[in-house]
């Protein structure tokens, strides 16, 4: 008897200890609707990784500012909370969630994503046009100011990012779309890591739609930092953030509004899941090493 009592003592304590684990920021407790991950089997992205996804913490939150109500699911790992944390704007993005859970598990710390069924926009506004702390709206893609969205979704980053790491994004592209890392634009300089011949085929990490995406407030980004990307196997494309072109997008809020260049967002093709996974895998190689160096 006093063994089955000890057992049951060192379950509970487990248990307790689970729950504990699975910590939230103080500001969004009251903006859970859902922790119950069975409950959350009809979105398409759980369904999808529900197996990848039993252990890990999993919250569906929802909030409302103005007109609009957005919903994300905030997925943290219990054993890590604190690490590299993603943010994923869009819910049409399938290898994006992928990717992130596959990092979550690896890596720790967690990401958030946008859930607006499926769909890119949310009732007609881009998430990853929304980041703007001003009460008046200042980008031609925002319907509505979006002091409490910004806010929020960045309260939440800074919550578990551990303070030395960057900020970090994912996304997916459509094929020789416009995020590639053949174009440039006013705004944009890219940069090959491999032979441009190669690049053009399309393939793998060597695929134009497969690059790094970063930013700053200089015409030219780091020398450095550029360099160590493509050492790495990574294509790399910089956006120079001014005032003046501002779209309300997560990099240029960072650039603008946290006065910071330490972003990173990795795009790949839509459905390319194992070739964003290697893309992350050898971005954090680079942050851990930079970090220990």
């Amino acid at each position: 008897m006093k063994h089955l009592l000890l057992i049951l003592s060192i379950f509970l304590v487990i248990q307790l200890d689970a729950k504990e684990q699975c910590s939230l920021p103080p500001q969004i407790s009251n903006l859970i609707i859902s922790k119950d991950l069975s409950t959350l089997k009809s979105n398409a992205d759980i369904l999808r990784n529900y197996r990848s996804l039993q252990g890990l913490c999993v919250h569906l939150l929802a909030f409302r500012e103005g007109a609009l109500v957005w919903k994300m699911f905030l997925v943290t790992n219990p054993k890590r909370s604190s690490g590299p944390f993603w943010f994923l704007p869009h819910d049409n993005e399938n290898s994006a969630f992928n990717s992130a859970v596959y990092a979550t598990r690896r890596y720790g710390g967690g990401f958030l994503s946008v859930n607006t069924n499926g769909h890119r926009y949310n009732m007609g506004q881009d998430p990853n046009r929304n980041f703007a702390k001003s009460t008046q709206r200042i980008c031609s893609q925002q319907k509505a100011a979006s002091p409490l969205y910004t806010d929020l979704v960045f309260s939440i980053i800074n919550y578990y990012k551990s303070p030395n790491l960057p900020y970090l994004a994912l996304h997916n592209n459509t094929n020789r779309g416009g995020i590639s890392a053949l174009k440039e634009s006013a705004k944009t300089k890219a940069y090959l890591a491999y032979p441009r011949e190669q690049v053009k085929k399309g393939i793998g990490l060597s695929d134009e739609d497969s690059l790094i995406y970063i930013a700053g407030s200089q015409a030219n980004p780091p020398s450095r930092k550029v360099q160590a990307l493509l050492n790495a196997g990574l294509n790399v494309k910089y956006e120079h953030v001014t005032p003046q072109n501002n779209d309300c997008s997560m990099s240029n809020y960072v650039v603008l509004g946290l006065g910071s260049e330490n972003y990173y967002n990795i795009e790949a093709q839509h459905g390319k899941t194992a070739t964003q996974i290697k893309m992350i895998n050898r971005l954090m190689q680079l942050i851990f090493t930079a970090l220990n160096n």
